[in-house]
This record gives C-alpha cells, sequence and structure tokens, in this order.
C-alpha cells in the first residue's frame, strides 16, 4: 500500500449503529482461517496457499456524533496538515443538520469528497447543490457493504488524483523549459485537466491587442484550427474570473491568456473542486508561458551578446595579421632599390596569411561539430609533429621545449587534432611563460600508459594560473593577461578531448601548471 495517500475518512451521523457499520464495512477485522485450512488439508489434501481478496485501500476512519464534532475534527485536520479525502454525513441529526455542517465544512475545506447519507431529506436536490457544492454525492440507507466499499474508494482515489494533478500543475509554472518543451508539458497535463472535468476537448488561448481569442494549444476536436476559431470568435464578454457553461462548452475567461476552453459531454455542472483545479493550472500555464518566453529572448540576448563578443575579438585579433599583410605589401612595391629584401617580406606576408588562416581555423573548429577518426599511434611521433612544429614560431622559440622520452607508448586518437590539442597547450603555456618573465623558461610533454589509460602531459615552470581564470578555463572568447588569441585555444582543446572520450585535468600552482589528458585505449573503453 503506497503509505504516501491520503485515505482518511470521517463519518458524521449520530446513530452509533451507522457508525459501527462504516467502521465493519472500511476497517474489517482480519480473521484466522488457519483452523479451516487445516480440516480441509486432512480431508481433501493440501492445495496450498489461498489468496484471500484485499480491499485496494487501507483505510484511516473518524467518527463524529453531530455536526458541531465533525466540523471541529474537520478543522483540526486542516491546521495541522492531514484533511479527510472524504467524509460521509448523516443528512438528519439533531441540532445541525448535514446540509449546515457540510456548509461549515466547505469554509474549511473545499476539496474533500462529500456523501451525504441519509434515509430521506428535507432538502431537494438542487438546494443541496446550491448550498454545499457541486462535488457531493448522495446516497440513500439502507445500504450495502459493497456500496459504501465503492463510493470510500471512489472518493479517495479522486481526491488523491486530483491533488496529484494539483502538485503537477503548480510546478509548471516554476519550469525553466523551452517553448517547445513546455508545449509538450501543457498537452499532457492538458489532457488531465480535460479528463477531470469530464472533456475530450480542450484548449488554451490567449487575448491578442485586437481582443481575438488566438489558440495556443489544444487536444481533441479542438486540437483542430478551425473547430478551435469557430469557438473562440463566438465566446461572450464576460467578467475575468466567471465560469461560463454552455450546451456544448466551458470556460474561463483570464487575464492576458484570455480563457481556458473545454468543451465535454457532461451535463453534469463541474464541481468547487473541479473549477478550482482549471483555474489553477490556468494560472500557472499563463505564468509559465511568459516565463518561457522570457527565457526565450534571455537566451536570444546571451546568444547575441556572445556571437558580438566573439566577433569583436575575432575581428580585433585579424586586423593585426591583415594589416601586416597590407603594409608588407607595400614595402615589396617600394623596395625597387632594395631587392634583397623582398624574400623577407614574402617571409612576413605568409607568416601573418599563417596566422590569419590559424584564427579562422579556430572559430571553424569550434563552431562546427567536432568528429574524429581514430587510429591506433605512437604517441611519440605526435609529440615530435608537436615540438618540432613549435620551434618554428616565434613564440616558441622564446622558450625551450623538452620532449620526454615517450617511445613505446601507443594511443588510439585522431592524429591530427590531438597534435593540435598538444600544440595549443603548448604554445599556451610558452605565452604565459613569457608573459610572466620566468628567467628559464621550460615546456616539456610526453606520454605514459597507467592502467590502460593513455596519459599525454603537458606542463611547465611558471607560476601558476590566476585564482579567477581556473574555473574559466575552457570557456570560449575568455582570455586573462594575455597580449594576443582570441580565448578559443584551451576551449577547441576541451571540444577535441571530449569528442576523444577523454578527460582533461589541470594542476596548477607556484611550481608551473600541468595538463594531463586521459585518453581510452580502446573504443569500448
Amino acid at each position: 500500500m503506497n503509505e504516501q495517500l491520503n485515505t482518511r475518512i470521517l463519518v458524521i451521523d449520530d446513530e452509533e449503529a451507522i457508525r459501527d457499520s462504516f467502521r465493519e464495512i472500511l476497517l474489517p477485522k482480519a480473521r484466522d482461517y488457519s483452523g479451516l485450512s487445516d480440516a480441509s488439508d486432512s480431508l481433501f489434501g493440501s492445495s496450498g496457499p489461498v489468496s484471500r481478496g484485499t480491499e485496494l485501500f487501507d483505510f484511516k476512519l473518524d467518527e463524529a456524533v453531530d455536526g458541531e464534532s465533525g466540523v471541529e475534527k474537520v478543522r483540526k485536520a486542516v491546521s495541522t496538515g492531514v484533511p479527510y479525502a472524504a467524509i460521509f454525513v448523516d443528512m438528519r441529526m439533531p441540532g445541525r443538520d448535514g446540509l449546515e455542517t457540510v456548509q461549515q465544512i466547505r469554509e474549511m475545506d473545499g476539496r474533500a469528497e462529500i456523501i451525504f447519507i441519509t434515509a430521506y431529506s428535507d432538502h431537494s436536490i438542487e438546494e443541496v447543490v446550491d448550498r454545499a457544492g457541486a462535488n457531493v454525492g448522495y446516497h440513500t440507507k439502507p445500504f450495502a457493504p459493497e456500496e459504501i466499499r465503492q463510493l470510500a474508494t471512489k472518493a479517495v482515489y479522486e481526491w488523491n488524483k486530483t491533488r496529484n494533478l494539483e502538485s503537477l500543475i503548480t510546478i509548471i509554472s516554476d519550469l525553466r523549459a523551452t517553448q517547445s518543451q513546455l508545449d509538450l508539458l501543457l498537452n499532457n497535463v492538458l489532457h488531465q485537466v480535460a479528463e477531470l472535468v469530464g472533456s475530450g476537448s480542450a484548449l488554451i488561448a490567449f487575448r491578442g491587442q485586437d481582443s481575438r481569442y488566438r489558440k495556443h494549444i489544444g487536444i481533441g476536436r479542438l486540437a483542430d484550427e478551425g473547430v478551435a476559431e469557430k469557438y473562440l470568435s463566438t465566446l461572450p464578454q464576460v467578467p475575468e474570473g466567471e465560469v461560463v457553461q454552455g450546451d456544448e462548452s466551458i470556460y474561463f475567461p483570464m487575464d492576458k491568456y484570455g480563457v481556458v476552453a473545454l468543451f465535454e459531454n457532461s451535463e453534469r455542472a463541474l464541481n468547487n473542486d473541479r473549477v478550482y483545479m482549471v483555474r489553477l493550472f490556468l494560472e500557472q500555464a499563463a505564468q509559465a508561458i511568459d516565463n518561457a518566453e522570457l527565457q526565450e529572448e534571455l537566451i536570444r540576448n546571451e546568444k547575441l551578446s556572445a556571437v558580438g563578443q566573439g566577433i569583436s575579438m575575432v575581428a580585433h585579433d585579424l586586423r593585426s595579421p591583415l594589416g601586416n599583410i597590407i603594409s608588407l605589401v607595400e614595402l615589396v612595391k617600394m623596395s625597387d632599390d632594395e631587392p634583397e629584401e623582398v624574400p623577407r617580406y614574402l617571409e612576413l606576408i605568409k607568416q601573418s596569411a599563417e596566422n590569419a588562416a590559424t584564427i579562422v581555423t579556430d572559430i571553424l573548429d569550434f563552431t562546427r561539430n567536432t568528429e574524429v577518426e581514430k587510429q591506433r599511434v605512437e604517441a611519440s611521433q605526435v609529440i615530435r609533429r608537436v615540438v618540432d612544429d613549435a620551434a618554428r614560431r616565434d613564440t616558441e622559440k622564446q622558450v625551450r621545449i623538452e620532449a620526454r622520452d615517450s617511445e613505446g607508448v601507443e594511443v588510439l586518437c585522431d592524429f591530427s587534432k590531438m597534435q593540435r590539442v598538444l600544440s595549443n597547450l603548448v604554445r599556451n603555456s610558452a605565452e604565459a611563460l613569457t608573459n610572466a618573465g620566468v628567467a628559464d623558461p621550460v615546456v616539456s610533454i610526453g606520454a605514459e600508459t597507467r592502467d590502460d589509460v593513455t596519459h599525454f602531459v603537458v606542463s611547465d615552470n611558471g607560476p601558476g594560473l590566476p585564482e579567477e581564470v581556473r574555473s574559466r578555463l575552457f570557456v570560449p572568447f575568455v582570455t586573462q593577461g594575455k597580449h594576443g588569441g582570441n580565448g578559443l585555444g584551451l576551449a577547441i582543446v576541451k571540444r577535441f578531448v571530449d569528442a576523444h572520450g577523454g578527460t582533461i585535468e589541470v594542476d596548477t600552482g607556484e611550481g608551473g601548471t600541468t595538463f594531463d589528458i586521459a585518453l581510452p585505449t580502446t573504443e569500448c573503453a
């Protein structure tokens, strides 16, 4: 039995025999059939364990001898947060009768399922509904035990189902989902709300600046634009908060989103609890829709801001090599008297063009999907290529690049992308050492296998990374204390490592910084 279910029932009746009957019906005593079973086994042989029927709910029953004590029990239950799911009330009682009792109960608890139990009544059904609300049942005495069990089971089930739906609805307004995700959730919840009020078709509509209602989301027949428009175009103007139920439809006018329209075939009026649920759903749905629109607007603004920041940094970085190219071309044009300088100018032009190409490549690598083509290679080959390339770059020329012994270490990787990863780390370390003015700057790179995992390790002897950048080390377009670069180097490193199914860890301090890249040695690792 689910302990979270509310199975609390209150019986208010002045007749002790009626209260005893409820107790016998809803709280049946367990009976010991062991003696009968032993006798049966002796006569007919053992037939194994027999399954005895169990009730759907383990009811918890309270009793009150009159209306006044019943109202007091409800007041205490509500104040302590353990309300009754169902209340059985005798219509005729001395002092405060059943209808007066329920009216007072409704002031404290509008959600409990009420069932009047009486042989006769001084009130018509219309008067009972008008004074006690539509969510009441009516059963006559004498009654069969099975009838009471069915009524109690149905009432408890309805109460718990409605409360669960209420919790789901209140969660909706706190969600930070995209509009498409929210619409999917609203669609599912709208189905439950429609079922709750006995309908197969329902919609949420919003009112535009022209005061016309337009469907936001619909189910059943009202998912069809034409059908929805037919009904929405004929909605009367009524004050907000009123419930208007016609022969074919019922709707609830609400502020910005105007209306939830529920078209159902049930002829019964909606009870107070169901009216409350529909209003709650509409209020929370409207809030959730507003939140989703606001979130999408914030996301758009953030994306625009990030794009603008990225474009600004890229434009700034491209301006330098492109400016160099233009200046060098002018020098070539003016070098008639010094032809021996032309090859040097051309080499500088080539270097500037390569720098510009690298910036563009960084942007492309970061923005497009990263696909890796793995092959098994010697780690030392990758390291040797990285060291050779570093020797040709000006930044690394000022730093000693050491390749540690990595012979015999194999790695499963995309050769060119892993070379790019290690080159970026070496370049970043060299720039950090140069900017910090380290007396004898050294960057070492090596590979080793530990526990069937290949590790590439890049270390330097610098002052360590500043505290303020450690948490944002792999965030794109973030730089700290650098004279150049677009802030994509380490972001690309992280993306390529992730694409390999690997991890990267950083250990930094006064003795230097170490990047440790761990790559699985097999595809399934």
